[in-house]
């Protein structure tokens, strides 16, 4: 008797590849997260198809995805790769925190002004270009 239940096996890595188009080579790749050390070279990958738009996250073995990212065309301009943002090739340096502040009217408030502040964290490349993201 078997202990495994195929309804709650863990996914499977595959390889990028639109599900609909079957496309390998038109994806833009837009983030790489490991998956930690205790999976070895497993990383979770997400991605867009360019012809038709399908977006897809799987797991995928690190070597398949650094194999593809020499077959892609596109990146997004920004990759997460784990905890670092890239831009240029580069992982985008931290460059203070900043609080932004958002406002927007109520009507359950009489239409006056309210605001909400998000923490965040600016982040720098050394082109220039600058990405601020949440806390």
């Amino acid at each position: 008797m078997s202990t495994s239940n195929p309804r709650h096996s863990p996914p499977q890595p595959r390889q990028l590849r639109c599900e609909t188009c079957g496309t390998e080579h038109q994806l833009t790749i837009h983030a790489i997260r490991a998956m930690g050390a205790a999976n070895g070279d497993l990383v979770t990958v997400s991605y867009t198809c360019n012809d038709c738009g399908l977006f897809s996250e799987h797991l995928a073995y690190a070597g398949d995805v650094a194999a593809a990212l020499h077959q892609v065309r596109w990146m997004a301009k920004v990759i997460m790769f784990g905890d670092d943002y890239i831009h240029c090739g580069f992982p985008l340096k931290e460059a203070g925190l900043e609080i932004e502040r958002l406002c927007y009217r109520s009507s359950n408030n009489g239409g006056s002004l309210n605001m909400v502040c998000l923490p965040t964290r600016v982040l720098r490349c050394r082109c220039g270009f600058q990405l601020e993201v949440p806390e």
